[in-house]
């Protein structure tokens, strides 16, 4: 069998960016060199931080039939207008430049996920690290790139050979660890950040007996904005990104049920779900779209639970109910 990645490296990319954002409560996200929309799909998906849900979305690509696409497959589907979320998400594209910062766009994160492969490293990296540290000027910025020393597991590629060829045919340039902790140390220090660097996609299922462990095949540099750093710095100039029409997911926004409706509501799912004899747990309700729409965040919910006879908290935070 031949050596892969399990789950595939495309997904654990996008469940190291999505974890990031939840972790760090980013609830608005530009996506810098969105193409098809494959980050903002899996963005899109409400996440499971309720306390602090991703609600904006921008992308922005140079390619007009990248950007067609990723507006075609960030429609809302059935799904989404049946099982109405609790939280509105809008969704902004951008087609022009990707360092050239969209103007009154502000949010919380920027991603720039398998880009800075793709531009000239003289002149466009440069432009493209300007525009999102010092144009967006995030709290959060995350990079991803490939890791060329990762390339001496892909036989194929002849890594550290005269012939030695890129991941891809439209790759400018491919990274060591060491070339990209130098690019992510210079640029934080330039524009007032703290970066982590990290690693995805460690290991290989079916590897070769020489499989050389050399870091993860992609490299990822998470970027904190420091307190106190200053205001954006000027940007590359250019022609700005024109807009697509706006694409804006439904949102539950009906009231509350009453008292004794809401009451039936819980009563009859926490029956269906029990654990055992008239037993439950929250976050199993949680996981109920109708719980979610009536109560819009999880200490909600729990909350009321504490305050109602109908149900009495076990010791080990369970709930029963009460006949």
């Amino acid at each position: 069998m031949k050596p892969r990645f399990h789950p595939p490296l495309w997904e654990q990319r996008r469940i190291c960016i999505a974890q990031t954002l939840y972790q760090q409560r980013a609830q608005s996200v530009v996506d810098v060199g969105c193409g098809e929309g494959n980050v903002l799909a899996f963005l899109a998906s409400p996440g499971p931080n309720d306390e602090h849900p991703i609600t904006q979305l921008f992308g922005v690509d140079v390619s007009a039939d990248a950007l067609r696409t990723a507006h075609e497959r960030l429609q809302p589907g059935a799904a989404d207008r049946r099982d109405l979320r609790v939280d509105p998400l809008s969704v902004r594209l951008f087609h022009g430049d990707a360092a050239v910062p969209v103007a009154g766009v502000r949010a919380d994160a920027v991603v720039c996920s398998e880009v800075i492969e793709h531009v000239y490293e003289r002149t466009g990296v440069s432009a493209l690290t300007r525009a999102v540290l010092g144009g967006y000027r995030p709290a959060l910025a995350l990079f991803t790139t490939p890791n060329a020393e990762f390339n001496v597991n892909f036989p194929a590629l002849g890594y550290g050979t005269p012939g030695a060829r890129f991941r891809d045919a439209d790759h400018k340039s491919e990274w060591t660890r060491a070339q990209f902790a130098a690019w992510a140390g210079a640029a934080a220090r330039e524009f007032g950040y703290t970066v982590e660097l990290r690693g995805i996609g460690l290991a290989m299922r079916n590897a070769a007996a020489d499989f050389a462990p050399c870091g993860g095949c992609t490299q990822m540099a998470v970027f904190a904005r420091l307190p106190g750093a200053g205001p954006a710095v000027g940007a590359v100039t250019g022609d700005p990104p024109r807009p697509l029409p706006p694409i804006d997911y439904p949102a539950y926004t009906q009231p509350q049920l009453g008292a004794a409706a809401l009451l039936a509501l819980v009563r009859g799912v926490a029956l269906d779900i029990g654990d055992g004899p008239r037993g439950f747990r929250a976050d199993r309700l949680w996981s109920v779209l109708e719980v979610q729409q009536q109560f819009k965040r999880r200490r909600a919910l729990e909350a009321w639970l504490g305050a109602q006879p109908a149900f009495t908290r076990q010791p080990d935070g369970a709930f029963t109910v009460n006949a």
